[in-house]
């Protein structure tokens, strides 16, 4: 039995051992010409799997959800209407933090493992004076559900466009293509401990122009160390002050988009896509079946119903056991199936050994 857990969880993923490696090297000065060096390369990195071009790169120490507060708190002010769009627990965290930033939300509640509605998110954006911005998760690590992004961003443009679309991606970026451009999304933030096989503790927001005339607009906003304007000054030279940066995980990260762009996006995102399907047959064999509408569901998790007679708790710690870790469900699918996740470094390799894991626990307790 190996010492080491497998992290099959939807977040923290597997790290490889080249990025461990950047984080035990010798730290670095936070405002030396080696961090510099790797925080632009870092936003050159960011903007392929973001699919933009020219949007401004964030980077700094924080989990996804500093992210989703910079998001909201730089573009939109207390009274301003908040369109979200929520496929489960995550989407649910855009309207609780609007909502503590002073702002009006009008929630569009999609059925769990469910895809928004295009006529009804049509129907809420003009119950109302427009927007200030539309936040929707491209894919919600409770629910599985992989957004129909370029069709949400087509009905939010054409009804309201000059509103702010912010796009949580923490679950997407770097497993699932993005198109930021495309879709004419202004905000697309993610985190580092997912797809993009960095450990916790980097928020990162590519923002549009768009989005940062928004920002000019509001003067002072209610936030310090997330206002993007403090920031901006370090973005156009990171060799400058503001915060002290998180220069290991940033080493680590610049370590491990080399991995990404080495095996190539089109290839990693083919790989996601096989190791999902792998995953889902074979749990399928042992009796699990997806809670997520399988129309709808993500290469990057899986949410699973457990079989008959299979307790979660039981399941769990049985394979955790056998030196592989999963998660439980959350929300109204607790205790009634299981998140598998498989992103960013995840194999073949990785997907047979946590089949075994639940087929050996299963029989051990059948």
């Amino acid at each position: 039995m190996t010492t080491t857990p497998l992290l099959m969880i939807p977040g923290p993923t597997p790290v490889a051992p080249a990025v461990l490696a950047a984080l035990a090297e010798p730290v670095r000065s936070h405002a030396g010409p080696e961090n510099a060096a790797t925080m632009i390369r870092i936003q050159e990195g960011i903007r392929p799997l973001v699919g933009s071009a020219a949007s401004r790169i964030h980077c700094f120490a924080g989990a996804g959800t500093l992210a989703m507060e910079a998001a909201i708190v730089n573009h939109a002010a207390p009274g301003d209407r908040v369109v979200v769009i929520s496929h489960g627990y995550f989407g649910d965290r855009f309207t609780e933090i609007a909502r503590a930033l002073g702002m009006r939300t009008d929630v569009l509640e999609v059925e769990w493992g469910e895809r928004a509605d295009q006529d009804a998110l049509r129907a809420l954006l003009g119950n109302g004076d427009p927007p200030a911005l539309v936040c929707f998760t491209h894919v919600d690590t409770s629910s599985g559900v992989l957004a129909d992004c370029a069709g949400t961003a087509a009905t939010v443009r054409a009804a309201a466009p000059d509103t702010v679309m912010v796009l949580d991606g923490v679950c997407a970026t770097g497993g699932i293509e993005e198109a930021m451009d495309a879709w004419d999304v202004d905000v697309l933030l993610t985190g580092a401990q997912k797809a993009l096989s960095v450990p916790p503790g980097l928020a990162l927001l590519a923002v549009s122009e768009r989005a940062r005339r928004r920002r000019e607009s509001l003067g002072e906003i209610h936030a310090y160390y997330a206002d993007l304007r403090r920031w901006d000054p370090s973005v156009d030279d990171p060799r400058k002050y503001f915060s002290t940066h998180a220069v290991s995980l940033l080493r680590a990260l610049e370590v491990s988009l080399d991995a990404i762009f080495a095996e190539g996006l089109e290839a990693r995102y083919q790989r996601h896509e096989r190791v999902a399907a792998m995953i889902r047959e074979g749990m399928g064999e042992l009796g699990f079946e997806p809670l997520t509408n399988p129309a709808f569901v993500a290469p990057t998790l899986s949410v699973l119903a457990l079989p008959d007679g299979v307790d979660d708790a039981t399941l769990r710690a049985g394979m955790s056991e056998r030196g592989v870790v999963i998660a439980g469900c959350l929300g109204p699918w607790a205790g009634r199936g299981v998140r598998i996740g498989h992103m960013g470094t995840v194999t073949e390799t990785e997907a047979a050994r946590t089949i075994d894991a639940a087929a050996a626990t299963m029989g051990a307790h059948a």
